[in-house]
């Protein structure tokens, strides 16, 4: 019998779908009908997330059939599935990372040496989406041999399948600081830096697109940041249930308990977040000029 614990999340995942993967489709066909060798690479890394963002999306429909029906596909559809939207979770983590480093070296070469930023060769920075992409590939490798269909309250579930303690928890740990700790205390620091220096940006016109682009990639890292926060708190939940299960059988039941009422929640949590992107970039679309940051 479905309960509120899968209707709940899978009615909030299917708005998600219908109206985030047209929005984030209408970013990417924005921005690429407006591509030129002049385009700001804060603008190409916008264009990553949406794509990162319209992946997600675009494979939602397999998380609510699964949610209400079980996984009905066989072991290698549930591993690639997985796979790919990892990628696209791993990806979004590091382009909205390298959002807040680039707008810090941009800062500081304004700071240093206004023309320094410039030095910059444009393959270079092509090389870094290209690395960016090829890293969240990486990262999301380890999919392939760690998730199975299992038996989950009466229906076959895809998820993650680890006999060894000490497998789960370096994965799970593995999650958490390459997709959580590592990009914002990266984020944090760029950001604290910036927030203590102080700019003449020249003149008022450029200053508000300035101003404007500033708020809007701070805008996107703070969605992200709270959108994604559940999901790795349930990650260290399950740390502490699995290391628990034998020494604190109470503990562990507790956690399990707080697992099972959260779990399928926090993960629609992060899928909201790709819906909340192409919004951010309506509100601010003076932004999306061919005009360099």
């Amino acid at each position: 019998t479905l309960g509120a614990q899968q209707v709940g999340p899978s009615v909030l995942l299917a708005v998600c779908c219908l109206v985030g993967l047209p929005s984030n489709i209408a970013v990417i066909v924005t921005i690429t009908r407006q591509w030129s060798s002049k385009i700001s690479f804060t603008v190409k890394l916008m264009l990553s997330l949406a794509v990162s963002d319209s992946i997600t999306l675009g494979l939602v429909p397999f998380g609510i059939y699964s949610l209400l029906c079980g996984w009905t596909l066989d072991l290698w559809a549930c591993r690639i599935v997985t796979f790919l939207t990892y990628c696209a979770m791993y990806a979004g983590v590091l382009t909205v990372t390298l959002m807040a480093v680039h707008h810090y070296h941009t800062v500081k070469s304004k700071v240093a040496n206004r023309h320094q930023i410039e030095r910059l060769q444009r393959s270079r920075l092509r090389l870094l989406l290209f690395g960016l992409w090829g890293l969240a590939i990486v990262f999301a490798v380890p999919i392939f041999f760690t998730r199975g269909v299992q038996m989950k309250r009466g229906l076959p579930r895809c998820q993650r399948s680890i006999d060894s303690v000490f497998g789960k928890v370096t994965i799970l740990l593995f999650e958490v600081i390459l997709g959580f700790v590592l990009p914002f205390s990266t984020i944090l620091t760029s950001y604290c830096w910036i927030n203590k220096t102080k700019l003449r940006e020249g003149r008022g016109d450029v200053r508000k697109r300035k101003a404007r682009m500033r708020r809007l990639v701070i805008s996107i890292v703070t969605a992200f940041f709270l959108f994604w926060t559940p999901v790795h708190i349930i990650n260290l939940t399950d740390v502490a249930s699995t290391l628990t299960k034998t020494s604190s059988p109470a503990v562990y039941s507790a956690l399990k308990t707080f697992r099972r009422a959260t779990g399928d929640l926090s993960k629609t949590l992060s899928v909201i977040n790709c819906c909340v992107n192409p919004f951010l970039y309506a509100v601010a679309s003076g932004v999306f000029t061919k005009k360099k940051d």
